[in-house]
Order: C-alpha cells, then structure tokens, then sequence
C-alpha cells in the first residue's frame, strides 16, 4: 500500500467524521428549534426509535431465518457430493 493511498483513505476517514458530526449538529439544532413543544418531539422521538428497534429486530429475524435456509441447502449439497464420492470409492475398491 503506497504513502498515496493512505492519505486517500485517511482524507475519506476524516471526511466521514466532519459529515457525521454536522449531520448530528444539524439533528439537534433541529430539534432545538423546532415549533413543537418538548413534550411531543420527545414522544415523536421515542416512537421514531421505537419503530427502528422493531425494524431491526424484524431484520435480524429474516437474516435468520435466511441463514438457517442457506445453511440447510448447503448441508443437502455437501451430503449429495459425499455420497458421490463415497458411491465412486466403493467402485473403484471392487
């Protein structure tokens, strides 16, 4: 890796943290200034996180569920090839 290429990533890593941090300032100035009262951006807020956590749960549950799939198809496969292998062996013993 060249001096040239980790001053690349280097400059796209610190790109990311200036792009964070002002998208984050943004979020609170936001919420800072918005026309509704405390009460209800907090309540918006925890619905709004709410909603992302069952999101994410409901993710994690197709990926596993996808992986459990995978994971059988790929066992249906190796058992084909073993027995294929075991089939050829015994003919070629005998």
């Amino acid at each position: 890796m060249s001096d040239n290429d980790k001053s690349v990533g280097k400059g796209l890593a610190e790109m990311f943290t200036v792009i964070s941090v002002s998208v984050l300032a943004g979020f609170v100035l936001g919420l800072l200034f918005a026309p509704q009262s405390g009460l209800k951006t907090r309540k918006k807020l925890a619905e709004k996180i709410k909603d992302i956590v069952d999101r994410g749960k409901f993710a994690l549950i197709e990926a596993k569920v996808f992986s459990e799939e995978l994971l059988e198809k790929g066992k249906e496969k190796v058992e084909k090839v073993s027995s294929k292998i075991k089939g050829k062996s015994k003919s070629d013993i005998d």
